[in-house]
């Protein structure tokens, strides 16, 4: 594994807290980095979802033709099996994140079976730069699984797997492996490797300021004077 694996203490901490994408993409906008994915992924298979994990990626691609049109090829299954990261003994603190450049939404890039292995795994979700298959095992699951949509066709012949714990592109956002995904209601937040312990002391402390700042409105105090005086909003 080419990056490091952040203490599930520092994890722990932020999950906790249920630190909003909003107050990190905040931080993220002030420090000029970061991103956040496209609002077409969803959660699948539940309503309100959050985690907190770093990013182990798998990068797919489209099946071509090689140079040689009668040299045989790789079985559909040779291309795809490293979708199951057999690198990985397990997956405490990581979430699973696959894409392909434009979202592939015509193939699903995991299913029910892969899914739930995933889950065994420890990854604390899924999350896919296009479809996913087997609504009914997807909705047994307890981590979340994003996608964009729900299909029954798989990426066999199509697609195959490119590279698996670098880097994958999800629309134009590229996700690198190491990266602090954090994901709930709003969305997800994509923070560089390099910045995860600056973000997370300053989502730590903003989170407190903004709390007290709820406190207070619900307490009858206005808000323009506590965005004056706390420069938050």
């Amino acid at each position: 594994m080419n990056f490091e694996r952040l203490p599930k203490n520092i994890l722990a901490v932020f999950r906790e807290r249920k630190i909003s994408t909003s107050t990190v993409v905040d931080i993220l906008d002030g420090m000029g980095t970061g991103n956040v994915l496209t609002s077409k992924i969803r959660a699948i298979n539940g309503d309100e979802p959050y985690l907190v994990a770093q990013a182990y990626t798998v990068s797919w691609k489209m099946v071509r033709k090689g140079s040689d049109i009668l040299q045989r090829q790789p079985s559909t299954w040779e291309q795809v099996k490293a979708f199951l990261v057999p690198e990985l003994e397990y997956a405490d603190g990581l979430v699973y994140v696959a894409g392909g450049g434009e979202l592939i939404t015509e193939a699903a890039l995991a299913g029910g079976m892969s899914c739930t292995y995933f889950e065994k795994m420890g990854f604390s979700g899924v999350i896919l730069g296009g479809a996913v298959r087997d609504m009914k095992e997807l909705k047994m699951l307890n981590m979340p699984v994003l996608a964009s949509n729900p299909i029954p066709t798989d990426t066999q012949g199509a697609y195959l797997v490119a590279e698996t714990g670098t880097h994958c592109l999800i629309e134009h956002i590229t996700v690198h492996s190491g990266d602090l995904i954090i994901v709930d209601a709003n969305g997800v937040a994509v923070v560089p490797a390099s910045a995860i312990v600056e973000v997370m002391e300053k989502a730590l402390a903003i989170d407190s300021t903004e709390n007290t700042m709820l406190e207070k409105i619900r307490a009858g105090e206005r808000l323009p004077e506590l965005i004056n005086f706390t420069g938050r909003i």
